[in-house]
């Protein structure tokens, strides 16, 4: 499974709700969204998870395609992770809009990350953020 977060810089939660519907059509399909609220720190935000299954194929094949998908959000991200031939859980990257020639391709779309999971966290139900079950 593929985690992601997002937090959209809006005024209300109309705004969030268009934001994200554009972030979901931007990501393409596959993506299910969990409950959306306002971030606790910072009130002008808003945070949601969004989640989809792991992309079929080989390590190489997954980082792939999760690069694609966050690509089609914003460019200027910061991966890390350290991969094997057998896995690509553990890979992770952040976006943080005007942070070192960051850019967004989603109106709103303030930070967002990303997490490939493994199958047995997922069913021990050890990644899953809050709304994502």
């Amino acid at each position: 499974m593929v985690q992601r977060r997002m937090m959209f810089r809006v005024g209300n939660h109309a705004a969030f709700d268009r934001c994200l519907a554009r972030a979901l059509a931007a990501l393409g399909l596959g993506f299910v969204a969990g409950k959306g609220r306002q971030y606790w720190k910072m009130p002008e935000l808003w945070e949601c998870p969004v989640f989809s299954p792991t992309p079929a194929g080989s390590v190489a094949d997954q980082v792939f395609e999760c690069l694609l998908a966050v690509h089609r959000l914003a460019s200027g991200w910061q991966v890390k992770g350290v991969l094997s031939p057998d896995s690509a859980c553990g890979f992770s990257g952040v976006f943080a809009a005007r942070y070192g020639g960051a850019s967004t391709r989603v109106v709103g779309l303030e930070w967002a990350s990303f997490l490939l999971v493994g199958d047995a966290d997922v069913a021990q139900g050890t990644s899953l953020p809050e709304g994502g079950k």
